[in-house]
């Protein structure tokens, strides 16, 4: 576990690692030719230039009334593609599927499985700041490719503060994920302090369609739990903690997550054994944790 300095005075843990966009690009079309025409695009999109998201300073107890993360225009026009293609997906699987093409309905989701999981892939943090390159280091291996963390933090440009939700490189973590495989092309979805009921829908149809997708892929969490809300298993709910997480399948049709966490077995944080390697959680809990941050799909 790592106390940054200027934060200590807090008691704030550092960085123990960070709607469905209606638009498209001008000139975009919808429809089967989307997904053949948007990969190196959406690819090229993690590394452009993105603003960063800065911490908050003191813990906080909610983070109400809080402005939410910018997205750069490229990345959102990306996570714009991307949900179309999510939404074709979803087609193709259901003919049911509700209001915007989100597989919401029953209808939809009994032609989906209810339940899926990836394989199992935790792997402990070596060092008190490296979540973001252990949880990329995990999902690469649920894809069949293998990165060692310290490979992972050289690629994302992890320091002792942790790994970047977003600079003006871009944005690491999507970046990385799509330069070492090819069986998903990961964009950026910002979430405001406080998500809505649209968000969390979103988050589910994206977790299903991404768990369903291509053999199966996870999604990356990036966590911002704040002292006195909600907090991931194990994690001390007294403290704010900034933590990067393999979100790895789903129960109930979306409405409860699967995720894997790097600080089950990492020496280095204090409180590690209370945290088990696997869990699971209501989706919305889990959007709510995401907040002020988001996630890679």
């Amino acid at each position: 576990m790592l106390r940054r300095p200027w934060m200590a005075r807090f008691a704030v843990i550092a960085a123990i690692c960070a709607p469905c966009l209606a638009a498209v690009a001008p000139g975009a079309g919808a429809g089967p030719a989307l997904a053949a025409a948007a990969p190196r695009s959406m690819r090229a999109a993690a590394a452009q230039a993105a603003p960063l998201v800065p911490d908050s300073g003191p813990a906080r107890r909610s983070k109400r009334g809080l402005e939410a993360p910018a997205m750069s225009a490229s990345m959102s026009w990306a996570n714009a593609r991307k949900q179309a293609q999510s939404r074709s997906i979803m087609h193709v699987m259901s003919d049911a599927a509700g209001p915007g093409g989100k597989c919401t309905r029953s209808a939809c989701r009994a032609g989906l499985l209810a339940a899926r999981v990836l394989e199992t892939s935790q792997r402990a943090q070596i060092l008190g700041y490296f979540c973001g390159p252990a949880m990329v280091s995990e999902m690469l291996a649920q894809m069949g490719r293998r990165l060692s963390q310290r490979r992972a933090a050289s690629e994302l440009g992890t320091t002792p503060a942790g790994t970047d939700w977003s600079n003006a490189s871009g944005y690491p973590v999507p970046s990385v994920l799509n330069r070492n495989q090819h069986r998903n092309v990961y964009v950026a979805v910002g979430l405001p302090w406080t998500p809505t009921r649209a968000q969390t829908r979103t988050y589910e149809g994206d977790l299903i369609t991404d768990i369903n997708h291509n053999g199966g892929v996870p999604l990356a969490g990036d966590a911002y739990e704040v002292a006195g809300g909600p907090h991931l298993a194990g994690h001390p709910p007294d403290s704010t903690v900034f933590h990067w997480f393999d979100i790895r399948g789903y129960q109930d049709s979306g409405a409860v997550t699967d995720y894997e966490d790097s600080v089950h077995g990492a020496s280095s944080i204090g409180w590690s054994d209370a945290v088990p390697a696997y869990s699971s959680m209501s989706s919305s809990i889990i959007v709510e944790i995401l907040g002020a941050r988001g996630y890679a799909w």
